[in-house]
């Protein structure tokens, strides 16, 4: 063969090249397979399962790279991936003992004003009615939707995934129409008649929540991005998990609330005066480390609280006993603002339990000038008295665990709080741990010792009627007219 192009190739040859050609070949598929599979299960020293920064060369396949020390990585996922919004922090410069002493003053001030600033609101937004009261809820429980989301969020492969943060979202709000709808069912269905577009929404409901949600499972399917199937089922499970979590403890807080008021705000109070106490306590007393997941918790702190929480339970208990507002369960879905409610009282509210009062007490109470603070001989104390030593006992006992567990779980994701909305408090989630497990207690409690079984409401018998015939109606009308002593309506 000459050198020219008029040689002949001997078959070893051709075949040698296609050998080479095919290894080639399969040489850039396997680094093709082997970076997706980087992406999505990266797992060398420096780096987090499915949490990678930018390759370099653009992410061409082959392209290998270079570990990262722990502590850099720590800021790169601050600045970059977002999945740990306050993992890195900068060496804090030592404090003088002054320095520190006025930096805690000052936290403590802070902390102080936006309490009491924070409780009047909530009053406030109390007396204005039950409606006003869920939609404080339903806020609470956004804020908290948002900042638990947003742990395990990684902005950059959202931007690749269009409309997949909005999804989420979609399932929330069906999620919140779902619950909320079961229990206001029998509160809307008494002006059903009244408003045209109430009687849609809450007619099938069942039925429109799950194509709702069967709208947004497909929609997920449709929106899987080759690279990002991890992230993305992830962030599938961690949304329900985290609407499990939520709505219940919204549920259970909008039901004790519409079957009076007290079963709302009194448990709400306990954990508030709890933790606020057990703040005290520790600050001022505090030497006994508690729990090593909270190093500032302490036993005098605990022990402290959980006295002054049993005391404080009583006397709010006491209290808000004395008005219809708190005790009545509300019927009937109104806008009114501040209504005055009245209804028979139930016999848990009724004082019928005497009590003997020490002399001690007696003599404490007896101040010149101030006679509503006297106590008598013998006091009468209303059953409720009991379930508020009962709350006491679990807000202290029990529900400072919902914190404890809060508290592991910003360390699982190296944060310090859930978010930084409110000065000295961090964020929603951060004042609302312990409410959670409060909430959920009490609904619990009150449906397995207080309910009487077949007891069944006006709005409850209104919301049947509703959808029975005209003929049906008119029979049931008939009825009652002839159960009525008088034979009139």
């Amino acid at each position: 063969r000459g050198r020219g192009g008029g040689g002949v190739e001997g078959p070893d040859s051709a075949a040698q090249r296609g050998n080479v050609s095919a290894n080639s070949r399969g040489s850039a598929a396997e680094s093709e397979v082997e970076t997706e599979t980087e992406t999505e299960n990266e797992t060398d020293v420096g780096y987090l399962a499915d949490d990678n920064p930018p390759r370099p060369g653009g992410g061409q396949p082959g392209v290998r790279v270079a570990k990262v020390p722990a502590e850099l990585n720590f800021k790169n996922l601050q600045t970059s991936s977002k999945w740990f919004p306050n993992a890195y922090k900068p060496a804090a410069q030592e404090e003088t003992p002054e320095e520190e002493a006025r930096r805690k003053r000052s936290e403590f001030w802070t902390r102080t004003r936006l309490t009491f600033a924070m409780f009047l609101s909530f009053l406030t937004v109390i007396a204005c009615g039950h409606v006003y009261v869920m939609l404080l809820v339903m806020c609470i429980k956004v804020g908290m939707f948002k900042e638990i989301l947003g742990l395990k969020r990684d902005r950059e492969k959202d931007k690749r995934i269009p409309m997949f943060r909005l999804l989420n979202w979609l399932f929330f709000f069906i999620c919140i129409y779902f619950v909320y709808g079961k229990i206001l069912m029998k509160h809307i269905q008494v002006v059903h008649l009244e408003i045209p577009i109430i009687g849609w929404i809450t007619s099938h409901h069942s039925f429109k929540s799950f194509a709702a949600w069967t709208v947004g499972f497909c929609s997920f399917i449709l929106l899987l991005e080759k690279g990002t199937y991890k992230y993305q089922f992830t962030q599938f499970g961690w949304t329900h998990v985290t609407l499990l979590m939520i709505v219940v403890s919204a549920s259970s807080m909008i039901n004790n609330m519409y079957d009076g008021m007290i079963w709302f705000f009194v448990p709400v109070c306990l954990v508030i005066w709890n933790d606020v106490y057990a703040y005290v306590f520790g600050r001022f007393w505090g030497r006994t480390p508690l729990i090593k997941l909270s190093p500032k918790k302490t036993w005098e702190g605990f022990l402290g609280a959980f006295v002054t929480t049993v005391i404080f339970g009583l006397w709010c208990g006491y209290l808000m006993g004395q008005f219809d507002y708190m005790v009545c369960s509300q019927e009937e879905l109104t806008l009114e603002f501040f209504p005055n409610l009245t209804c028979e009282r139930d016999p848990n509210f009724i004082s019928s339990i005497p009590v003997k009062v020490p002399m001690w007490m007696q003599r404490v109470s007896a101040i010149p000038g101030i006679d509503v603070l006297r106590l008598d001989k013998v006091i009468m104390f209303a059953p409720f008295m009991w379930d508020c030593v009962y709350l006491s006992v679990f807000a202290s006992l029990v529900a400072p665990f919902g914190g404890f567990f809060a508290s592991g779980f910003k360390r699982a994701f190296k944060i310090k709080d859930f978010g930084d909305l409110i000065p000295g408090h961090g964020g929603i989630t951060d004042r609302m741990d312990c409410q959670i497990i409060m909430s959920v207690f009490v609904a619990v409690y009150r449906t397995t010792f207080l309910h009487a079984k077949g007891a069944a409401t006006v709005a409850q018998i209104l919301s049947q009627v509703d959808t029975l015939s005209g003929s049906d109606k008119r029979e049931l009308l008939s009825r009652l007219q002839a159960a009525v002593p008088g034979g009139a309506m």
